[in-house]
């Protein structure tokens, strides 16, 4: 599992005082790409294998909103290592009162370079992805 910190601030929030959808969901994204860097599986090693991880699908469960100055707390975790797809769960929490805010799945597929196409993952990809989802804790 990997967590990360983010402190609410005031560039993060919609017209009505509140954190937008939108950012909830770059929070997440940046939150799996820093559990991804924690492996040092980034972009340029993605490159090198001349593949890319696509997002296929993603349901996010709005619990609670968040507000200017709230600290919140991301977990992330593989939760499933199929043969074609890679599913991650996140959940995002208030630090101060432990209130849920979201929790979310992402489903990723690895895209060949060339010809753009989903292909199955392959035992090095495979053993990375372990790797990742056997991490107890990064920051």
């Amino acid at each position: 599992m990997s967590t990360v910190e983010i402190k609410i601030k005031g560039y993060h929030l919609d017209l009505f005082g509140r954190v937008s959808n939108q950012r909830f969901l770059d929070f997440l994204e940046d939150a799996r790409w820093s559990y991804l860097d924690s492996i040092g599986l980034n972009y340029d090693e993605f490159a090198k294998r001349g593949v890319f991880l696509a997002l296929v699908n993603i349901n996010v469960n709005f619990r609670a909103p968040s507000l200017l100055g709230d600290v919140l707390i991301i977990e992330t975790i593989v939760d499933r290592i199929g043969n074609r797809s890679i599913t991650v769960k996140q959940k995002m929490y208030n630090k101060k009162n432990q209130q849920i805010i979201l929790d979310a799945e992402v489903v990723y597929v690895i895209v060949d370079l060339a010809t753009g196409k989903s292909i199955p993952i392959d035992n090095e990809m495979r053993q990375l992805w372990l790797e990742l989802s056997n991490k107890k804790n990064s920051h």
